[in-house]
């Protein structure tokens, strides 16, 4: 677990304009933001556009825009995140229009997602680490990608974007009502994939 005080240090060096900096603190939140982007593609996207190269977009264009970001809660590493993943959705809104894809959707998990989302997210390092969060990544992803478009969607705004209900609602089109029922089918759809996987 990173320590605080450390993380406050990186994000005052990062507004300072150290760009050391800003990488380290990109590094941190890559994990989550690859598997953000995996899913949000979608299975006929990815055979044209690879998540990496999404990534790659979003750091690019999170340099530039660095000054805009400033957490206000005392999750900044989440906030990190959920700024990283709605620069995400516009590179990829970008590229489906760019390839003819038109707009995709995605959706959520269940056996406690966001446990997983969270453990995804933990700053350890190492060979071992990495292998274990890339393969736990790719179980989550598999198993998203089952989801009906519009409950992919659902899952990933409220999950990786951090959108309330409403909010979802508003962007979508949607009541908050099917929202919700969206959102539970998802958990209930992915609770029982994840683990019937995991037995």
């Amino acid at each position: 677990m990173t320590n605080p005080t450390d993380l406050t240090i990186l994000l005052d060096s990062a507004h300072s304009g150290q760009r050391d900096a800003k990488d380290r603190l990109f590094a941190r939140a890559a994990d989550r933001v690859l598997l953000y982007a995996r899913m949000r593609l979608g299975t006929a996207l990815r055979t044209r556009v690879d998540p990496m190269d999404v990534l790659q977009e979003t750091f690019l264009h999170a340099h530039r825009d660095w000054d805009t970001f400033a957490p206000t809660g005392s999750d900044p590493d989440r906030e990190l995140a959920q700024w990283l993943c709605a620069i995400a959705e516009n590179r990829i809104r970008d590229l489906a229009d760019w390839h003819g894809a038109g707009r995709r959707n995605v959706g959520r998990e269940a056996r406690d997602v966001t446990a997983v989302l969270r453990e995804l997210q933990r700053s350890g390092h190492g060979p071992a680490t990495s292998m274990v969060r890339r393969d736990e990544r790719d179980r989550v992803a598999d198993a998203v990608d089952t989801l009906p478009d519009e409950d992919r969607e659902v899952m990933l705004l409220r999950h990786f974007e951090g959108l309330t209900v409403d909010a979802i609602a508003e962007r979508t089109g949607r009541s908050a009502s099917s929202v919700r029922r969206a959102l539970g089918r998802s958990v209930q759809q992915l609770g029982k994939q994840l683990g019937a996987e995991a037995v």
